[in-house]
C-alpha cells in the first residue's frame, strides 16, 4: 500500500480506509510541521496550525477530488491557514518575525566541534529565512521543505510562474547576503 500515490491514498481515505490516512500522515507530517515552524519560529503556534491543517484534511475527505497533486492541495490548505492566522491576529508576517527575533539574537559563539558548528549554522540559516519577506519565504519554504517545483507553487498560489521564479531568486540572493553578513 505504501507504493500508492498520495492521491490514491486520499481517495482511499475518503472511502474510510484509515490505513491510507496513516500513510499520508507519515509521509507529510514532518515537512508540513517544518513549513509552519520556519514561517513562525514558534513551536506552540506551529503545532496548532499543523493540527488544524490535518483536521481540515480529515474534514475535507468526502469532498476531495483529484484536480492537482495531493501535496499541492495540502499546502494550499496550510498556506490559507497561515494567512488566516496572520489576519486573525492583526499581524503582518514581517512584524511577527520581528517580534520573535529575540529567539535569534545573532550572537553565536563559534565552537570547534562539528555538532556545535552545525547548530550555529542552522541557527543562522533560520534567522536568515525568518528575515525574508513573507512572499519570498513562502516560495522558498515550499520549494525547499516540500520539494514542490516552482510550477507547482505557481499553480498552488495562483500566481504566474515568472513571479514565483522571481520571488525564489530574490529569496536565494537575500539568504546568501544575510549568511555572508553573519560570518
Amino acid at each position: 500500500m505504501t507504493d500508492r500515490s498520495d492521491e490514491e491514498l486520499m481517495l482511499a481515505f475518503a472511502n474510510n480506509d484509515s490505513t491510507a490516512f496513516e500513510i499520508l500522515y507519515t509521509r507529510h507530517k514532518d515537512s508540513l510541521y517544518r513549513y509552519f515552524l520556519r514561517h513562525l519560529n514558534n513551536e506552540a503556534i506551529s503545532q496548532e496550525l499543523f493540527q488544524d491543517s490535518w483536521m481540515k484534511i480529515i474534514n475535507s475527505k468526502q469532498n476531495y477530488q483529484v484536480k492537482a497533486k495531493f501535496k499541492t492541495w495540502m499546502y494550499t490548505l496550510a498556506h490559507n491557514r497561515l494567512v488566516d492566522w496572520y489576519r486573525r491576529n492583526n499581524l503582518e508576517s514581517k512584524s511577527f518575525v520581528d517580534n520573535n527575533e529575540e529567539q535569534f539574537d545573532g550572537t553565536i559563539d563559534w565552537n570547534p566541534e562539528d555538532e556545535f558548528q552545525t547548530k550555529r549554522l542552522s541557527k543562522q540559516l533560520k534567522l536568515a529565512i525568518a528575515k525574508l519577506p513573507f512572499e519570498q519565504r513562502e516560495v522558498f519554504l515550499l520549494h525547499q521543505e516540500t520539494l514542490m517545483t516552482l510550477p507547482q507553487i505557481s499553480e498552488m498560489l495562483q500566481l504566474g510562474l515568472e513571479k514565483i521564479k522571481s520571488r525564489y531568486r530574490y529569496a536565494i540572493n537575500k539568504l546568501r547576503l544575510n549568511l555572508e553578513d553573519m560570518r
